[in-house]
């Protein structure tokens, strides 16, 4: 519906993802919690369709839960995280 999370909403929902990183010993980074935040908050909202860029990409990406996508669009390969993944696109 085009609405942004707000910022109460994240203060509602944030204290969950850290529990249950908490709860299940998971040493999650600042992009892995901030995917599990938008996916709690789409459950929440009953979400039914949501535009998803992936983050670094790679078996370890966490927007790899998503298991069967409605669809998936290859865009062309940019060179954004150059100061993690290097300058070179390289096949």
């Amino acid at each position: 519906n085009g609405e942004m999370i707000s910022e109460q909403e994240v203060v509602e929902l944030l204290p969950q993802i850290y529990d249950w990183c908490a709860k299940y010993d998971i040493p999650a980074t600042f992009f892995e919690i901030t995917t599990a935040l938008a996916f709690y908050f789409y459950e929440k909202r009953e979400t039914q369709v949501v535009v998803l860029e992936t983050g670094l990409g790679g078996r370890l990406d966490a927007t790899n839960v998503i298991k069967r996508p409605g669809i998936s669009i290859i865009t062309s390969i940019g060179l954004e995280h150059t100061r993690i993944l290097g300058d070179t696109k390289e096949l």
